[in-house]
């Protein structure tokens, strides 16, 4: 119960939180963060203020790509299993974490407090999560200015991609993965993707349902439906697809392919922050038409 108190004083406001640090380390010093989550160890990074742990180190280059990883972060596992001994020997004064890790709170909350941050998977639009808790991120690290420039520098270059993919809104665009040579992940509602594409304006050609990540599963004759659309198929795809695209002819027969509206595209962090919101509007913008 002591620690429950203890725990409902430091995150009951951001301030708090702040306040505490500052009095635990006479100073106003940045505390030391462990990063469940990409998408809020991309915002620490932006903002000059890496975790010194994080999951799946070796995947941030499959997955993430920007901002590179700085030297040094430790890495504490994966989702799936947390190095308990790593975070302990780390030290950290706060870890940060998503309402899908929530299952294992109660064995982190014996190293140190936690900050679960919702954005994703709300049914609803990740972009204005993202925003609030880049904000509350910014105050909790003592950056609140790193914060409000971060969510500028993606607002302008939102608006500068409005501008560079004019001749994209000609046509329906999709968003796809390979899961493997006959079924796909088709991104939609829900996903910082369809983010992306309201704000260039951009139409999505994948109008069934999308669950409350912001994708649906599919099988690779769905795609028949999108007709002459321009669909991108992301980063990484396993390499037993690509080999066998040429000779598919189901992939051979879909109009897209035909037309030579079909081309790859690298990854972008799916469940990622405003970093990977701007990577996916570049990469869109970048795009030959």
């Amino acid at each position: 119960m002591a620690a429950l108190r203890r725990r409902d004083f430091l995150f009951g406001s951001t301030a708090a939180f702040a306040s505490f640090m500052s009095v635990r380390s006479g100073k106003a010093a940045e505390p030391r963060v462990v990063s469940l989550d990409y998408g809020l160890a991309q915002t620490l990074i932006e903002f000059g203020a890496p975790p010194v742990g994080l999951i799946d180190t070796q995947g941030w280059y499959d997955w993430v790509m920007e901002p590179p990883l700085p030297a040094g972060i430790a890495n504490v596992g994966s989702n799936y299993e947390i190095n308990m001994e790593m975070l302990q020997l780390l030290q950290p004064d706060l870890i940060i974490s998503t309402p899908y890790l929530e299952w294992i709170r109660p064995l982190l909350e014996t190293i140190a407090p936690v900050k679960s941050f919702p954005i994703h998977a709300l049914g609803s639009s990740p972009y204005p999560h993202i925003v609030s808790a880049t904000r509350e991120l910014g105050q909790i690290v003592g950056r609140p200015q790193q914060a409000q420039d971060l969510i500028d520098r993606t607002e302008r270059g939102l608006d500068a991609a409005k501008i560079a993919t004019r001749r994209l809104a000609e046509q329906k665009l999709a968003i796809i993965t390979f899961l493997n040579a006959r079924n796909i992940r088709v991104y939609g509602p829900g996903g910082i993707f369809q983010d992306v594409f309201d704000r260039l304006e951009l139409q999505n050609a994948w109008t069934k349902r999308t669950n409350e990540w912001g994708f649906g599963d599919a099988g690779l004759a769905d795609l028949i439906t999108m007709g002459d659309s321009r669909v991108f198929y992301m980063d990484p795809v396993p390499p037993d697809v690509l080999a066998g695209l040429t000779g598919s002819p189901l992939w051979q027969a879909m109009s897209f392919v035909q037309t030579g509206h079909a081309q790859r595209m690298a990854s972008v962090l799916m469940f990622g922050a405003l970093p990977s919101v701007s990577r996916f509007a570049r990469l869109l913008a970048e795009v030959k038409v």
